[in-house]
């Protein structure tokens, strides 16, 4: 049995005790299929369009490198952004 304090979000310990195999293909098809819904929303009427493509990136970075260094890439970049705001906003500026 797996060990249930372990650091992993709370969604994929229900796929821990599944074969490694397994496991990378469904958080393959579930974190593209956000991914692409986040896509589609860009282009359709509608609030939900960042929110569905971070989460399918925070999904694949959890059997990817490749999306984990995306992910912190824009972690960085949303930090930058998040500063630079609450610093013009200090200021007084628009």
């Amino acid at each position: 049995m797996h060990d249930l304090d372990d650091e992993r979000p709370r969604p994929l310990k229900v796929l821990s005790g599944m074969p490694a195999a397994v496991r990378r293909v469904l958080v393959t098809v579930m974190g593209v299929t956000l991914i692409v819904a986040g896509a589609v929303a860009v282009v359709l009427p509608g609030p939900w369009t960042i929110p569905p493509i971070l989460a399918g990136l925070a999904l694949l970075a959890t059997e990817y490198m490749w999306a984990r260094r995306w992910q912190r890439r824009m972690h960085s970049r949303v930090r930058q952004v998040k500063d630079a705001v609450t610093t013009r906003t200090r200021r007084g500026g628009r």
